[in-house]
């Protein structure tokens, strides 16, 4: 068993770790890193104490519009390759995706991370086309948010695009031309 706040969604119901586990897992690490927040925060507004049911909608926001608003720990004050930035992006909303099929291999994630290849994670999902299941309709991921939680009730709704840095507008070091 591992701590909660890195347990992929199937955890709760099967109650076994594969290597896809461990790639949400990672995904939790990148948005660590790419947020400055803490994996749960109960300190943090009713709904927002899952730094990855917070940073869904802000992914999904940032991939669609290549603008990654408040997604970026601002402590960072924009010191930062905005093509690596946008790499970390899209492999966090890619591993942490709620079915564990949908999840890249580690190998891919490798890969984008490295900056060497353009790797797709999309594995076909599109944002806002996703039929991906929903945790919060889930008992058993119910029972385990309640369990780390308290009784609040989570909800939420994920899909991934690809980052294309061209099509952001970026040039090979990550700055947007003047």
């Amino acid at each position: 068993m591992g701590t909660f706040g890195y347990l992929a969604p199937e955890y709760a119901s099967s109650g076994k770790l594969t290597e896809r586990s461990d790639v949400f897992s990672f995904g939790v690490v990148l948005l660590e890193l790419i947020t400055g927040r803490k994996p749960v925060d109960a300190s943090k507004p009713l709904g927002d104490e899952s730094l990855v049911e917070w940073a869904r909608p802000l992914l999904t926001q940032a991939l669609e519009t290549g603008n990654a608003g408040e997604l970026v720990d601002a402590r960072l004050n924009k010191n930062y390759n905005e093509v690596e930035m946008f790499r970390m992006i899209e492999a966090a909303a890619a591993c942490i995706r709620h079915s564990a099929s949908r999840r890249p291999r580690m190998s891919q994630v490798v890969r984008v991370l490295d900056s060497l290849a353009d790797v797709d994670l999309t594995n076909g999902v599109q944002p806002g086309k996703s039929e991906m299941f929903n945790v919060a309709n889930t008992a058993e991921i119910r029972l385990f948010q309640q369990m780390a939680f308290g009784s609040q009730d989570f909800t939420t709704d994920f899909s991934q695009s690809s980052w294309n840095s061209q099509s952001r507008g970026l040039d090979a070091s990550g700055s947007r031309p003047l």
